[in-house]
């Protein structure tokens, strides 16, 4: 075990001896920044979900873009930087041994063409980002093998479902976080195998419930009480639920409700011997946050579905393995060090957008290419010798195996997703030596309808009418098929502007970041709640003694 300080805060911490075995055991050179550091930088070089139009710089047409226009970045269409009219060697550069590799890794950087939006396998979908696998998809994002969704964020297994984040196999689900395995379930968190359900906190297997907290095996139950059937549906009644102002007065009837009931320190479902929260069917998961059939994993967020050693890293799934201090890694991937969305690739170093590609290093844009550095192909002595002169020249600066340099990143801090975990004002930033990106996002002004006489609007016709959220002001549509799916569910209009229904559900998440708490019933633990959460926080034992 040893202990350093951190150099971007100067706080210390530990490294255990599993971390000092692991960075041998992949030869990257030994961490001089804290983890909750490391995530921060490595997130600072993502924009999942911050959209602007812009132009394409191959076709002149308008696109959706995560690439804001003011940037000086080459941005293609989707279509464009995936078509054959183009080949990303053409940008080849020789290694230059008498400059640093850092400087001219950010030129080639800043020469390939960008993809305005990053998916793929995606079918008769608008307005992707970070997706595979998905169909009839709208505004959703960090997802795969959806259908019908919209405006949803890191979703799975999903088939119509509206303003869902963070939920796997849910069908007919609409503002829910965390969920597992429901049918028509709506308002809901951390709920597991349940069905008809509205208003849901940590409760598994309930049918026809509403407004219930550590509910386990149930029917017919209304703020944790039990109901006959008749009795039930006569009280579901006078809820009215199917009204915006019924849902409002309910939502704030349960969140005293809720406020009152105690948590379990934190969201760990069948998982052996790890930490974090937000996890189900880990295996020797360390500091690991959102994550579900994974193993050996540390200091990580988004692990899912066979990701194995994967350490140091913001997304890794879909049978990824071996991969540190890493973006977006998955999809049948293995061994990257350093790399973003580098899908079905393997031993990537260095590398951002490559796709099917093995042995790369220092590499962008790539497509079913091998031997590569800088974008320039090589036979594979060539390539084995140049690679290891730069990891080389990399160990002597203590630099092989940390992230890129801040001044890589193609994003500003306040739409990276680094904000979202690490919020921070713009002289903040600043200070940081993070960039800030000051361009005007939204439409506002445009509405064509108020919501006035929308309360229950079952019977209304507001396709192609455009509203502004009540909170911001921004305008915003609904879609055809996210209409239908309230209509299905008896379930009123949002009014608040989808970006704003997204933050108020990670709000509720809170951060990823633990502490040692004090449980009710005296149990030390690594806890995400805060101090300031006035709910009771319980043991593992003593939440399994109380409610299962």
């Amino acid at each position: 075990m040893q202990t350093k300080t951190c150099t971007e805060c100067k706080e210390d911490f530990i490294l255990e001896q599993v971390d000092l075995d692991f960075y041998q055991k992949i030869d990257v050179s030994i961490p001089k920044i804290c983890p909750i550091c490391r995530a921060k930088i490595r997130l600072y070089f993502r924009n999942e979900k911050i959209l602007y139009n812009t132009t394409c710089a191959k076709s002149g047409h308008s696109i959706v873009s995560v690439f804001s226009p003011n940037k000086k970045d080459i941005v293609y269409s989707y279509d464009a930087w995936f078509s054959d009219d183009w080949d990303a060697l053409d940008y080849g550069m020789d290694y230059d041994e008498n400059r640093p590799f850092f400087d001219q890794l950010k030129e080639l950087f800043d020469k390939v063409p960008k993809p305005a939006l990053l998916h793929t396998r995606s079918v008769d979908s608008e307005y992707l980002n970070l997706a595979a696998d998905n169909k009839n998809a709208y505004m959703i994002f960090e997802s795969s093998n959806n259908e019908d969704a919209t405006n949803c964020y890191w979703i799975q297994k999903c088939k119509d479902v509206a303003d869902v984040s963070y939920s796997d196999s849910c069908e007919l689900c609409v503002n829910c976080d965390n969920c597992f395995n429901c049918y028509r379930v709506t308002d809901s968190k951390s709920a597991h195998n349940c069905s008809d359900c509205d208003f849901l906190v940590d409760c598994r297997g309930l049918t026809n419930c509403i407004g219930c907290v550590n509910l386990y095996q149930g029917e017919y139950y209304i703020l944790n009480q039990k109901y006959s059937k008749e009795e039930y549906y006569k009280e579901k009644e006078k809820l009215q639920l199917d009204s915006y102002e019924g849902r409002n007065i309910f939502k704030q009837r349960f969140n005293e409700f809720l406020n009152s009931q105690p948590q379990k320190y934190a969201e760990i479902v069948n998982c052996i011997n790890s930490s974090g929260n937000y996890l189900k069917n880990m295996k020797n998961c360390t500091y690991t946050f959102h994550g579900y059939d994974a193993e050996e994993c540390r200091y990580a967020e988004h692990v899912l579905r066979n990701a194995k050693e994967c350490v140091d890293v913001s997304t890794a799934g879909l049978n990824a393995e071996v991969i540190f201090n890493s973006l977006n890694s998955g999809l049948d991937t293995a061994h990257q060090i350093c790399a973003f969305a580098c899908w079905s690739s393997t031993y990537a170093f260095y590398s951002g957008y490559c796709f099917n590609s093995n042995n790369v290093f220092g590499c962008f844009g790539l497509r079913k290419k091998e031997y590569c550095i800088l974008n320039k192909q090589y036979s594979k002595e060539d390539y084995t010798k140049i690679k290891n002169h730069i990891i080389e020249e990399l160990k002597t600066i203590g630099k092989w195996g940390e992230w890129f340099p801040k001044e890589m990143s193609f994003f500003g801090y306040n739409e990276s997703s680094a904000m979202d975990q690490f919020p921070l004002s713009k002289d903040e930033a600043l200070a940081q030596n993070f960039t800030w990106e000051d361009t005007e996002r939204g439409v506002y002004g445009k509405e064509t309808k108020t919501w006035n006489g929308l309360d229950v609007f079952s019977d209304q016709t507001v396709l192609g009418e455009i509203f502004a959220c009540t909170e911001t002001g921004k305008n915003y549509r609904f879609t055809e098929q996210e209409i239908n799916l309230y209509k299905k569910l008896h379930y009123p209009l949002p009014r608040l502007h989808p970006d704003i229904r997204l933050e108020m559900r990670l709000q509720k998440r809170g951060k990823n970041m633990l502490s040692k708490r004090l449980t009710q019933d005296g149990k030390e633990v690594l806890s995400p709640i805060p101090q300031s959460d006035p709910r009771p926080i319980l043991s593992d034992e003593e939440y399994k003694k109380r409610f299962l």
